[in-house]
């Protein structure tokens, strides 16, 4: 996809891999059956993080678009979500037929606080009905908080490294919004006057500047530029 300028997005912005590695270990962690997504949540912006599966990235891609979904629902209540049998779902239309075309018949969306304004929910997936043991929930919910933590430590690292080296700081409000909506549209898998959209409404919504938001889409997602393709390559092979 490229911007206005003829520029490609996907490739320009530089990924952070973690969350993606997150997703898959969880499955080695939680069991081998299950598929697994991560979705972020900044200052009502949601974007899918990281995927061990496409068919769960899918699957979250349309959580993220549309704004409803198990996970969202989680981040806005900090309740665990269960859904035992999709196919009888009545709410989330978009994202049960989402599911439904990718074959899962059951799901649970786990939420974490990571700060003011920054949520996660880890976002499981079988193809079998209703494996939601009390153990798993629980080993779910320890697991959604090591995210947390993690992109906590993320953002706390980020910081450190534009006080010290002015790494956004330096940056014109056009640059870090251009680079946000960049990172947005790699994440959803959208074009880039729907991330442009996604960015704004986020951004009215939580009545916060624009480059508040995109800053933190960028400290929480995208390594700091001084590689311009580390890891991506690997992770457009491993997950898409």
């Amino acid at each position: 996809m490229a911007g206005p300028t003829g520029r490609n997005w996907m490739v320009a912005v530089p990924f952070s891999n973690y969350p993606h590695e997150f997703a898959v270990r969880a499955s080695t962690v939680l069991g081998s059956n299950l598929e697994v997504s991560i979705t972020m949540r900044e200052h009502g912006l949601a974007i899918r993080a990281g995927s061990n599966t496409r068919a769960s990235g899918r699957c979250d891609q349309v959580e993220a678009m549309t704004g409803v979904g198990p996970c969202i629902d989680a981040m806005d209540e900090f309740k665990v979500q269960i859904v035992p049998n999709i196919a009888v779902e009545t709410r989330w239309t978009e994202w049960k037929e989402q599911a439904l075309q990718e074959g899962f018949v059951s799901a649970v969306g786990v939420p974490a606080f990571v700060e003011p304004g920054v949520s996660t929910a880890l976002n499981l997936y079988a193809r079998s009905a209703d494996p939601w043991t009390p153990r798993l929930l629980a080993a779910a919910d320890s697991y959604a908080q090591l995210v947390a933590s993690a992109i906590r430590l993320r953002l706390e690292v980020a910081a450190l490294e534009d006080a010290a080296a002015g790494l956004y700081s330096t940056m014109s409000d056009a640059t870090v919004t251009e680079r946000a909506i960049g990172a947005i549209m790699r994440a959803n898998q959208c074009s880039e006057e729907a991330a442009r959209h996604i960015l704004d409404s986020a951004s009215r919504r939580r009545n916060v500047g624009v480059r508040e938001v995109a800053e933190t889409v960028l400290r929480s997602l995208v390594f700091d530029g001084r590689d311009e393709t580390g890891g991506m390559a690997e992770r457009d092979t491993a997950e898409w």
